[in-house]
């Protein structure tokens, strides 16, 4: 059976959605040792009023191992707001 380069690349790509997915969510304090290599994702809890909210982040680390982390940020909206 021959695999293209296209169908190894999709075949990689729907891996890490599903390591991305199946991954734990570690909830960051100050402190945490962080290895990010690259980010997957981030995704901010939508809010229309500018505060504090909770986002999680989908990163690889060093060793490649799809990992998640939560934190709490300022929402999207504070960024049109003085």
């Amino acid at each position: 059976m021959r695999v293209t380069l296209a169908t190894a690349a999709l075949l990689l790509s729907a891996t890490s959605l599903v390591h991305a997915n199946s991954a734990e969510t570690e909830t960051y304090s100050y402190g945490t040792q962080l290895d990010i290599a690259s980010v997957m994702s981030v995704k901010i809890e939508p809010t229309p009023y500018c505060k504090v909210t909770d986002a999680v982040m989908t990163y690889r680390d060093s060793s490649g191992e799809v990992r998640k982390l939560a934190y709490r940020t300022l929402a999207d909206s504070c960024k049109n707001q003085n």
